[in-house]
């Protein structure tokens, strides 16, 4: 988080989690795969010179956020809305936004850094009070932002949830940086979005005046919020959220670093464990120019020795073939890889790579044993997924109802269908729901709201 930025918004709000962006600054140099700090190293050379060195690593924090992204919010995931007119819209807005895509990006971040959030932006005509309405004829422009903890700054929270909130959004214009503001506060007519631009000039931000079609407040009149926050079902561990999560590998870093020191370990045998080659001087000779020249430099398959010792007690060629300890250092990369997915809320197995022909009989059983911890955690952190797709799906339709004027219910129900495929075979259990369909079993109506969706929670 920028420091000058929460230098402006502290000269109006308080912001108590001034201190936690350090810690989500530590995150997400995880996830981008170096941490200054322990990745890099300083060796001495033979000739005593210092070399600064890195790690080699394998990155498992991007890692493991990608897969709980692709388990939480891949493209089997559906969102139902019982309003017909307001499933229309929402779909519409969806496909032309890339809202899944963009989410599924978003899911990734959030569980690396804690925090993610997707804000609904809307562009119209503004009344002198305020208010936005589309023109007649056109509907308002709408589109999605979608931010990571760094740019999130809670300016009120309640029971644990965000309920206003500064967003930042850093771009470039012509070689200048332009931060842009966006402020979410509630009053008592419902939420207030203002919108602030600087430019860094000499150092410092200086306020310009907002582009056209930009307003500087807008009253929406909703009492919902039109942004959606999303975070890793955890509490935190540390102190000083103030609403924001905490990354689903907070903490797990030491196991992180002990995959890094475990492979580092094994490459570093590798490389170094080539053939030496060890000559006697005796066949060592130079050209003109004092380069050294060997045997095999000038294909020399003749030679005298020196001395009377006899050459089976002093050979003339030693070769050294360091251990390469390839299994030693597997396991250790397995075992370290196994704590961190435990620790991780993945399931003590889900970075498997050491036996695997007998993971391969492992049967069905045992095999859905072994991801009970995922599953469990899954299921923990899809409420938060649904919660977060809620959010915005209320906050368009809203928009429909009372920006645009479409006959939208804006208190439809709302259902998330999850994909639960990895742990289930879908094809098969609907197979045999259309069985017990055909049988009586099943009543057309729970078909319905099982496969094709319908009513569900509000």
């Amino acid at each position: 988080m920028n420091s000058e930025v929460l230098e402006l918004l502290e000269a109006r709000f308080p912001i108590p989690a001034q201190d936690y962006y350090r810690r989500i600054a530590l995150w997400d140099a995880w996830w981008r795969g170096h941490d200054r700090s322990f990745h890099e190293f300083t060796e001495n050379t033979v000739a005593g010179r210092s070399v600064r060195r890195q790690l080699y690593r394998m990155n498992m924090a991007k890692k493991v956020a990608e897969d709980w992204a692709a388990l939480l919010l891949n493209d089997r995931v559906a969102v139902d809305v019982a309003d017909p007119a307001g499933a229309a819209f929402v779909s519409t807005v969806f496909e032309h936004t890339d809202f899944m895509r963009q989410a599924n990006r978003l899911v990734e971040r959030a569980f690396a850094v804690g925090t993610g959030a997707a804000i609904l932006r809307l562009t119209g005509e503004v009344d002198e009070d305020g208010r936005l309405h589309a023109a007649p004829g056109n509907a308002p422009g709408i589109s999605f932002e979608f931010l990571d903890a760094d740019h999130v700054v809670p300016l009120s929270v309640e029971n644990g949830e965000i309920t206003e909130a500064a967003f930042v959004s850093e771009n470039v214009r012509r070689g200048e940086e332009v931060v842009y503001l966006e402020l979410h506060t509630r009053e008592e007519d419902g939420y207030v979005i203002s919108n602030e631009f600087y430019v860094r000039r000499e150092g410092r931000l200086e306020r310009e005046k907002n582009p056209a079609g930009c307003p500087e407040e807008i009253r929406t009149g909703s009492p919902k919020p039109l942004f959606s926050i999303l975070t890793p079902n955890i509490v935190a561990s540390v102190e000083g959220a103030c609403g924001l999560g905490m990354s689903v590998y907070a903490d797990a870093i030491d196991c992180l670093k002990g995959v890094d020191l475990a492979f580092n370990n094994f490459c570093r045998d590798i490389k170094l464990g080539g053939k030496k080659v060890f000559l006697n001087q005796t066949l060592v000779s130079r050209d003109e120019w004092g380069n050294v020249l060997t045997p095999d430099d000038v294909a020399q398959q003749l030679f005298v020795t020196v001395g009377d010792a006899d050459i089976a007690d002093h050979p003339m060629i030693a070769e050294h073939n360091p251990e390469l300890r390839s299994s030693e250092n597997a396991e250790a990369v397995q075992c370290q890889l196994n704590y961190l997915s435990f620790r991780c809320g993945l399931g003590a197995h889900h970075y498997t790579f050491a036996d695997t022909e007998a993971r391969a009989r492992l049967t069905a059983t045992q095999y859905m044993g072994e991801r009970q911890d995922m599953r469990q955690n899954m299921a923990k952190h899809q409420k938060n997924v649904e919660r977060f797709l809620r959010g915005a799906v209320r906050a368009l339709l809203w928009c429909a109802a009372r920006v645009i004027g479409l006959p939208v219910e804006e208190d439809a129900a709302i259902r998330v269908r999850f994909d639960d495929s990895y742990f289930t075979d879908t094809e098969s259990q609907r197979e045999r729901d259309l069985r017990e369909l055909a049988a009586g079993v099943l009543t057309a109506e729970e078909y319905r709201r099982k496969w094709i969706g319908g009513d569900g929670d509000a």
